[in-house]
């Protein structure tokens, strides 16, 4: 009884220090700049590592890729084999495909997402590298209309002595 008790808590810690250090390495992953040719500098967007029998790729990463580009034209994204981009899988300690890397304009790696992910969670990782232009069109339109509405409470509100 003793030796199983022991056991189960070895794979328990053994699955811990394994989650860490994958979350590890995606937080050291982040802090690098990459200089990629087939990415050049001065332009944010995704790179997709995959492999060619990748039934998830496929299946569900290359369709969520895609509904994405339909939503944001102007993040590209750039499908790259973890075959041919052996040095990074390496350096960036990648141990699944897919993993889609999010990347801001300076060459930094905003997120590293092992496995699949949907376009919502990339959408809302791309915000932070950089928003579309039809989006700060609203937010600016929307700001407007805060404004305004703002303006008639405080006149509203006013003491009759200000008015």
């Amino acid at each position: 009884m003793n030796e199983r008790i022991v056991i189960v808590v070895a794979l328990i810690g053994l699955a811990l220090f394994f989650r860490w250090y994958i979350g590890w390495r995606s937080r050291r992953a982040t802090q690098q700049n990459l200089q990629l040719a087939h990415f050049p500098l001065g332009q944010a967007g995704i790179i997709a590592l995959y492999t060619d029998h990748c039934v998830q790729c496929e299946r569900l990463q290359k369709p969520a890729l895609a509904r994405l580009q339909q939503r944001r034209n102007d993040i590209p994204v750039v499908w790259r084999s973890i075959q041919e981009e052996a040095e990074l899988v390496k350096q960036l300690g990648i141990m699944t495909v897919p993993t889609t890397l999010v990347r801001n304009a300076q060459g930094q790696i905003i997120n590293v997402n092992m496995g699949y992910v949907d376009e919502d969670v990339l959408m809302q990782q791309l915000s932070a590298v950089s928003a579309p232009t039809t989006s700060v069109r609203n937010v600016n339109r929307q700001m407007s209309n805060e404004d305004a509405l703002m303006h008639q409470l405080s006149i509203i509100s006013a003491p009759p002595h200000c008015l």
